[in-house]
């Protein structure tokens, strides 16, 4: 009998060099697709910060801008740093009847509403024919009287206090409550407003006591400007804010139209 030959079957695997191959393959592949993943995470997060930066700057701006066009005639001051700007927000408005308030009494007096009736709360203010200068200052007391008629719907006010010192061409008057400011806090990455500021001689340097509402956080760069018009009776308060958060960064720069007729 022919004797069985054995069949040697060779063994399949890897050895280890081939391991040790794969390993660092799979390894470089691997950092690379990390590499791309990481840069493409951190563009969607610095895009969403960018967004979510530049939608708070543009509504604090406009937040402002409405505030100041609002604001009495004459009223709005920016300091000498830039660190903010003042001015005296409106409450209401309208015409007076000319015939019924005495520009010549030496005391206080109650005049007629012209066209649609207002609403006064305690301690509200008269303010007529603001020009901002000596003798014609809200600031300085000279055209501000205390209302003493509180109510809605109001087709006559009574108010307390001198005469006015000039009568205003339009027949206009303004009911105000304080002065407002918009405040630089840079130090703390904030935009402050203040609101309700008794209105005083001069201007403040501080705000003791109060407490303001904040208006933007993490801001980094904010300033302003006021550049009086060609014409008396306009201006222009520039406002910038920058904002930085998560690597993202947006500076906005908004020109605010002043409108001092009185």
């Amino acid at each position: 009998m022919r004797p069985k030959s054995k069949v040697l079957r060779q063994q399949s695997g890897f050895t280890l060099v081939e391991l040790v191959i794969v390993i660092v393959v799979m390894a470089i592949l691997g950092g690379i697709s990390v590499s791309f993943i990481r840069n493409s995470i951190l563009a969607y997060v610095n895009s969403e910060a960018y967004y979510q930066l530049a939608d708070r700057a543009d509504f604090s701006l406009r937040r402002m801008s409405r505030d100041i066009r609002n604001a009495l005639p004459n009223s709005v001051w920016v300091s000498a740093a830039g660190d903010y700007v003042q001015f005296v927000p409106i409450k209401a408005g309208g015409r007076y009847q000319q015939d019924s308030l005495d520009f010549s009494a030496a005391s206080g007096d109650t005049f007629t509403v012209l066209g649609e009736a207002v609403n006064v709360d305690n301690g509200d203010q008269l303010v007529i024919y603001n020009l901002g200068i000596s003798g014609a200052n809200a600031y300085e007391g000279d055209n501000i009287r205390t209302l003493t008629s509180a109510g809605s719907n109001l087709n006559s006010l009574t108010y307390t206090g001198a005469a006015f010192p000039l009568p205003s061409p339009g027949s206009r008057f303004y009911v105000v409550n304080g002065a407002a400011f918009y405040v630089c806090d840079t130090a703390n990455r904030r935009l402050l407003m203040y609101s309700g500021y008794t209105i005083t001689s001069g201007h403040p340097t501080s705000f003791g006591s109060m407490t303001p509402s904040i208006v933007a956080e993490d801001v980094t760069s904010c300033s302003f400007t006021y550049t009086e018009g060609v014409m008396q009776h306009s201006g222009v308060v520039t406002a910038q804010l920058q904002l930085s958060k998560n690597g993202g960064v947006v500076s906005l720069i908004n020109l605010i139209n002043v409108v001092n007729s009185p």
